[in-house]
């Protein structure tokens, strides 16, 4: 049925897509002698007469609606309603689900055709009994979960909370309405979509439900593994400024297509059953410049011209699949001649896009705009991947709500009909609970009233401070939108700290979670989300804090005895890090870092180095110096009195494949025991500890003795977030400490990435 419904995307009804979006989206068929009708008595005084009647062979749909609308009558009133097949005799009082028996009785009524939309429902009401029917896939789910939602109020704000009205009876009024979801395909990555109930009643799918298990995307290295080929057939490989790199394949090879299908077919064996699989390029922006390849390009205009000729050869050998490939980077630019087959799905990706405004309308977006629309010329076949979240920071203020529906509605509009949103929900994440809900049911449909929609959830899921939280997000929507600065998906909350997360909009925010926080007191569960909402104010603040840290936003005060914590700094960190606990955050980036970790590394953070540290502002030299689009390049980060902690875009100083020298100049001959110069890990954004540092000191700058040498064995697969390599000093009296530091230089085997070039970062060198 799945694969129906998959195959329906390529041939979509043009009839569809040409009527207006509020027929197309939310057909609501109410007839006049349904008006007419009576309401129907679902449960009077905790008591029903009605039974839920299935199939005798009931569709996984079938069963699964029959069990909501079971769970929901009884929770909402205490009422058991059996659940039978069609093969018991006809009651007076039924609630018929699927393709009973029981149709027959509405023959001749206007029944809308749901053979082509497998998530379409219909729900019609008819002489005391009611009738849900759906298409192929989960219809009759999301028939049910609607009319639970729009005549009794059920909610699902979130997998752990959700609302069910408590009533003694239960009323219906007479029913005929049908709808059918814009997107064919309704995806939002993160953890609140794997829970069962909170994908049916938010209509979403998953990508397990489609994509065969380890070929969703950049499967490249899967298909032709380079740690298997590269040394004996380079030119199955990238070539890349004269020299073959396993970075990509060369999709002009023939021998490259050869090993690809076979190594598919062999796949497809073992899974037999899934419909769509991923040929796509490695995450990196290489691409083959052999003869061949580069041929191709130009006739193109367009790297992605190999990619789609070299997928379409693919598809042809697997037509009854669907084979799908990346728009992505170097190749999202469509190509100039080549369409690609009906049967290859095309992965197209925003992620160069701002965030602070509707892409359609930000002159900054021009370049995607026009990729969107010419790939949308060339097929239906879109899978659109958005990305909605600041991966660097998932816990900090990223006002984009306003942007969410324009772009889903101009998506749709150039045939962008299966969705992935990179929303990466999960608990703490910046109003992910809200986000997802509301980009979930623009999805289904993109023309409802968001804003009624927000309203909706803040007033569910906030209770009594949903006014204040609504404060809050016109707040920070109108200072985003009054600037209209850029929103980048991994920018650092330091950069809006003279705008959105300026001193005095921090200030008001504030209040306004006060004020949130004393209006449900008295409820710890609502208490408990206002709580979490205010996590990334508290983070932004932190991280504004670690930035200017002796500043007048900075966690210490400068006074005459010397430098002291600003106590308001220090509980925001301790609540930051208890609300976290309490309500189980896991992850706080798209690395993983933990509350825990965050919080160790903050408590670093703050420890400042400056009462008997020697290197205290002294100067600093370094040979190669570090890549300036890092705190500047400035090496006085070194010396600043302040430790690195998780992000590598705050005071920290990083250098790219390379090894370096970095020679701190104590202005005398200076007695110390111990020189220690601190590292990071992270290695989603590239960044490794370096393989070893050797340091050694001097009295002249010229003849260096050795204090020691510090290596890491094995992989770092594994590794701490950040490390502190200490020397002891048994040599005397030194002015120049030297750092000798070791790079990996590329990435190891089990990255994503292996074989790119790595990084290490450094930060404060403290002597004392």
């Amino acid at each position: 049925m799945r694969r129906k419904h998959l195959k329906r995307i390529q041939k979509q009804n043009s009839f569809f897509f040409r009527t207006t979006c509020a027929v197309l989206l939310a057909c609501n068929l109410v007839a006049a002698s349904a008006q007419k009708e009576t309401s129907l008595l679902l449960v009077k005084n905790r008591k029903s007469p009605y039974s839920i009647i299935i199939p005798a062979q009931p569709t996984p749909a079938d069963t699964r609606a029959a069990e909501i609308f079971r769970q929901s009558m009884l929770r909402i009133s205490g009422a058991e309603l059996p659940v039978l097949t069609d093969q018991t005799a006809t009651r007076r009082y039924e609630i018929s689900i699927g393709n009973t028996n029981r149709l027959k009785n509405l023959a001749g009524k206007d029944i809308p055709d749901l053979s082509k939309d497998p998530d379409g429902y219909a729900v019609i009401s008819e002489k005391g009994k009611i009738y849900f029917l759906g298409g192929t896939h989960k219809g009759v789910v999301y028939g049910v979960v609607s009319i639970l939602e729009k005549y009794l109020g059920c909610r699902k704000y979130s997998p752990d909370f959700d609302y069910f009205p408590k009533l003694t009876d239960v009323r219906l009024p007479s029913i005929k309405i049908s709808d059918r979801p814009a997107n064919s395909l309704r995806i939002i990555n993160g953890t609140f979509s794997q829970d069962p109930d909170y994908q049916d009643w938010q209509r979403l799918d998953n990508i397990d439900d489609v994509f065969a298990k380890g070929y969703y995307v950049h499967t490249f290295d899967r298909l032709v593994p380079w740690q298997q080929y590269f040394e004996s057939h380079p030119e199955y490989f990238a070539l890349m400024n004269g020299k073959r790199v396993h970075d990509q394949l060369c999709l002009s090879n023939p021998e490259v297509l050869r090993l690809t299908i076979e190594k598919l077919r062999q796949e497809m064996q073992l899974q037999p059953e899934k419909q769509v699989w991923s040929v796509s390029q490695n995450d990196n922006f290489s691409y083959c410049q052999c003869p061949d390849c580069k041929k191709i390009i130009e006739e193109e205009g367009s790297p992605s011209g190999p990619v789609i000729r070299f997928v379409n050869q693919v598809a042809a050998a697997f037509p009854d699949k669907t084979i799908s490939t990346l728009a992505y980077q170097y190749s999202r630019k469509a190509p100039a001649r080549t369409k690609p087959a009906p049967n290859v799905q095309i992965m197209l990706c925003t992620i160069e896009v701002n965030r602070s405004k509707p892409i359609e309308k930000d002159s900054s977006s021009f370049s995607f705009v026009q990729d969107i629309r010419n790939w949308g010329k060339l097929t239906s076949n879109i899978y659109l991947w958005d990305y909605t979240v600041n991966f660097s920071h998932h816990v900090t203020p990223f006002p984009n709500l306003h942007v969410l529906q324009p772009n889903i509605q101009f998506f749709t509009k150039n045939h962008a009909y299966q969705h992935f949103q990179q929303s990466n929900t999960d608990i703490g994440h910046e109003f992910s609970e809200l986000k997802s809900y509301l980009i979930a049911r623009l999805l289904w449909n993109p023309y409802i009233n968001a804003d009624s929609v927000i309203n909706d959830f803040l007033n569910g899921y906030y209770g009594p401070a949903a006014p204040w939280i609504r404060k809050y997000i016109d707040h920070l929507t109108n200072e985003i939108q009054g600037t209209g600065e850029w929103l980048d998906i991994y920018g650092s909350p330091v950069w809006h700290a003279g705008s959105f997360l300026s001193e005095k909009n921090t200030t008001a925010y504030l209040e306004y979670f006060q004020e949130a926080i004393n209006a449900v007191s008295n409820n710890e569960t609502f208490l408990q989300h206002v709580k979490v909402a205010q996590l990334p104010l508290q983070y932004a603040l932190m991280e504004i804090g670690k930035n200017d840290m002796f500043g007048p936003r900075g966690w210490y005060t400068e006074q005459e005895k010397g430098f002291q914590l600003r106590s308001e700094m220090r509980e925001m960190l301790e609540d930051f890090y208890h609300t976290c606990l309490r309500n189980k955050v896991r992850t706080l980036n798209e690395a993983g870092l933990t509350p825990e970790q965050y919080y160790q590394s903050t408590l670093r953070f703050i420890d400042v180095k400056v009462e008997n540290n020697k290197a205290f502002r002294k100067k600093v030299a370094a040979n190669p110096l570090p890549a300036p689009k890092y705190s500047r390049g400035d090496l006085q980060v070194l010396t600043n009195g302040v430790q690195g902690a998780s992000d590598f875009k705050v005071h920290w100083l990083g250098w790219e494949g390379t090894d370096a020298s970095i020679v701190v100049d104590l202005s005398s001959l200076t007695e110390f025991t111990e020189a220690s110069i601190g590292t990071l890990y992270d290695p989603k954004s590239w960044i490794l500890h370096p393989a070893s540092i050797t340091c050694m000191v001097s009295a002249d700058g010229s003849s260096y003795k050795n204090l020691g040498n510090q290596s890491i064995t094995g992989d770092q697969k594994n590794e701490e977030v950040t490390r502190t390599w200490s020397f002891t000093n048994n040599n005397g009296p030194a002015r120049y400490i030297r750092f000798d530091i070791k790079g990996t230089y590329v990435l190891p085997v089990w990255h994503p990435s292996a074989g790119g070039t790595s990084w290490f970062f450094i930060d404060e060198v403290v002597v004392k």
